[in-house]
């Protein structure tokens, strides 16, 4: 998607989620949902290390050698799983999602036999933020699930205004009482890029909120442009919250 319109233009018609209140409290399995904390003065600057971004990207491709593998000797609810997990080997995640909040999940791409999963955790509503393909809105509705769709290529950030679009969406339904997971192709960049848009427009800085996104979910590594971009949104935030 283009930009379709200037910086200045989005500063005027973008308004920003007021800072939530509150304490943070992190866990894993989920946490009660973040608290931000009210901007003062300058911004943390935000950083993109080039060291975290390939050192993570070789565990990945280690780790998805290793989740093909162990589909392999340990189908799901086979004996063998039963007997690698009594013996603590690690196998990958059945449902490959990160809680980053309560109400906050970023992961990689849905399988049509997971929904039913997703809808017994309690997630309520899905961003999609792949182009290359499309989760099955009805099949989610089914379960009454929510889908936003917000095409972006791989390795590419979204724009401003899918940001935006996004941002507010998920914040929306979370004050609501909805829980939200927002994914791409392997929850590593498209998908860690909105969760940390939804967190500076929820009040955090941009530099936290990328650091609490790979706290919880190891996998998160967005690239450079993609950071550049977080860094955009956050000034654009900021910006409207100053007026």
């Amino acid at each position: 998607m283009e930009h379709k319109q200037t910086s200045e233009q989005l500063k005027e018609g973008y308004r920003p989620q007021q800072p939530l209140v509150g304490n943070p409290v992190y866990a894993d399995p989920p946490a009660p949902t973040v608290a931000a904390t009210p901007e003062t003065g300058e911004a943390p600057r935000l950083q993109f290390s080039r060291w975290r971004w390939a050192l993570t990207g070789v565990v990945r491709v280690l780790y998805r050698r290793w989740t093909r593998i162990a589909a392999r000797l340990f189908p799901e609810n086979s004996p063998s799983e039963r007997l690698a997990r009594a013996l603590h080997i690690p196998l990958p995640d059945q449902l490959n999602l990160s809680w980053i909040t309560d109400q906050l999940a970023v992961g990689g791409r849905i399988h049509p036999q997971d929904i039913k999963a997703l809808a017994r955790l309690g997630v309520t509503h899905v961003v999609d933020t792949r182009a290359e393909y499309v989760d099955d809105r009805q099949a989610l509705a089914r379960v009454g699930i929510e889908l936003l769709h917000l095409p972006t290529p791989d390795t590419q950030p979204l724009s401003l205004e899918q940001l935006l679009e996004g941002a507010r969406w998920v914040n929306e339904r979370i004050q609501r009482g909805g829980r939200v997971l927002v994914h791409c192709e392997h929850g590593v960049g498209r998908s860690a890029l909105l969760a940390c848009a939804v967190l500076v427009d929820g009040g955090m800085h941009a530099r936290d909120a990328l650091a609490l996104v790979q706290q919880r979910r190891w996998q998160a590594a967005p690239n450079h442009k993609q950071v550049e971009r977080l860094r955009e949104f956050e000034s654009l935030v900021r910006a409207a919250r100053s007026k």
